[in-house]
């Protein structure tokens, strides 16, 4: 497991072997616990937020990731994730 990011070595490139997943594959993975598709879809989660923001200041991604927040929101609720608490409302959530 990777100490800074508590993500499984297995899944630290997050979209490594996931290229063109949708949550919906993930959700339909049986060789993933449910943690770990909790970590896999948090991981999109943020890196669809700070892709939102790098737009919102015009830096366009190269290779925007094809899935949408609300997706991923979604699949998370199925899984019966609890929404991750925040300090302050920020752009990343």
């Amino acid at each position: 497991m990777d100490d800074s990011t508590g993500i499984p070595d297995n899944l630290k490139d997050e979209r490594s072997g996931y290229e063109g997943a949708s949550p919906g594959d993930v959700l339909r993975r049986d060789d993933l616990s449910r943690d770990e598709k909790i970590q896999l879809l948090r991981q999109w989660e943020q890196d669809l937020r700070e892709e939102m923001v790098a737009e919102e200041e015009n830096m366009v991604s190269a290779e925007p990731m094809g899935i949408t927040l609300d997706a991923v929101l979604h699949a998370l609720q199925q899984l019966g994730a609890e929404s991750e608490p925040h300090a302050a409302p920020t752009k990343h959530g």
